[in-house]
């Protein structure tokens, strides 16, 4: 979970992201990175990598757009559990195409063996990314600075 001392930094980012009319591309590297780990990581400690894949984000990012964000904090085996559950999908682009995601993730739902469900429980119970997270916004806390 976020750490209370991060909240005026959140909401300065949602402060941000709403005067660009949600457009994430159009804030700054840490305020993206804050407000992309905070939503992904959230997501999958509810359901896991299911949960998150299910969720149509705005602007619908590709998967690799979250992988760097989690990179950028250190986050290294979160993002290569992002990375790697993305490659599953049997078909290109998973990020456009919500329909063919919901069937895929009902089909792998019933193999308990199906390596999606070790890389979700990898990401969804590594507590590191929270710190590193915080970390990371404390080392750019400049950046949330109003202009």
């Amino acid at each position: 979970m976020l750490d209370p001392a991060l909240d005026p930094f959140y909401d300065r980012a949602v402060s941000c992201l709403s005067e660009a009319d949600g457009h994430m591309d159009r804030l700054a590297v840490p305020l993206q990175t804050l407000l992309i780990v905070e939503s992904a990581q959230g997501i999958i400690e509810s359901g896991g990598l299911a949960y998150f894949y299910e969720a149509d984000f705005p602007n619908n990012p590709p998967y690799e757009s979250f992988a760097a964000a989690y990179r950028r904090i250190g986050a290294e085996m979160a993002a290569a559990c992002i990375e790697d559950s993305a490659a599953l999908f049997p078909f290109a682009e998973p990020h456009l195409f919500a329909p063919l995601r919901e069937l895929w993730l009902e089909k792998m739902a019933a193999d308990p063996a199906h390596a999606f469900h070790s890389l979700s429980a990898r990401i969804g119970n590594d507590d590191s990314v929270w710190q590193r997270l915080t970390d990371y916004v404390r080392r750019h806390r400049d950046s949330f600075e109003p202009v």
